[in-house]
């Protein structure tokens, strides 16, 4: 009977260990796309994030976010809702937490590189996205790709010209 109980919990975890690498292989970049968990400040957060009403979301992510500081999702929806209410500083800083744990997450490499360019530094958006690789979006790769490579050749690039090239290439991603 124990070794049952064992076998038992391995499922489980197997289960969501599985559940996890799969979202990663299929492009989990996307936020809302599924709810990112059972625990009900997750999923109440995500289906806040489907709506629209980031401010609600934020709450929720926050909130994960003090239960369980490396929750990677948490940190990188929290961010998101941060940089639609505007709120740039705060959005970057929690996708550098997550790039702490994960320092090649293409969504967090994204944004923080976009805000980098909203915020004027050409230097550190191009830096940042030298990192970003991501095959599963290639509107926004070939922007980012051209820009970098006007870079490299020496031109003088407007941050916030190259800014919305990049928020141009993501918008016509999510539309389809």
């Amino acid at each position: 009977m124990h070794a049952g109980k064992n076998k038992q919990k391995e499922k489980v975890s197997r289960r969501d260990l599985f559940r996890s690498l799969f979202r990663g292989i299929k492009g989990g970049e996307s936020l809302k796309q599924e709810s990112s968990g059972m625990d009900p400040d997750m999923v109440y957060a995500d289906k806040l994030l489907k709506k629209g009403d980031y401010q609600g979301a934020e709450h929720y992510y926050a909130r994960r976010l003090e239960k369980e500081p490396m929750h990677v999702e948490a940190m990188r929806n929290l961010g998101y809702c941060l940089f639609k209410m505007g709120e740039l500083d705060r959005a970057r800083r929690s996708w550098e937490s997550l790039l702490s744990l994960r320092p090649r997450d293409n969504y967090a490499l994204l944004y923080v590189g976009l805000i980098h360019a909203y915020q004027g530094s050409t230097k550190q958006a191009v830096d940042t996205w030298k990192l970003y690789f991501n095959i599963r979006k290639p509107l926004v790769q070939r922007e980012i790709n051209l820009i970098l490579a006007r870079h490299e050749r020496g031109d003088e690039l407007d941050p916030e010209k190259i800014a919305s090239q990049v928020a141009e290439a993501i918008e016509k991603m999510e539309r389809g």
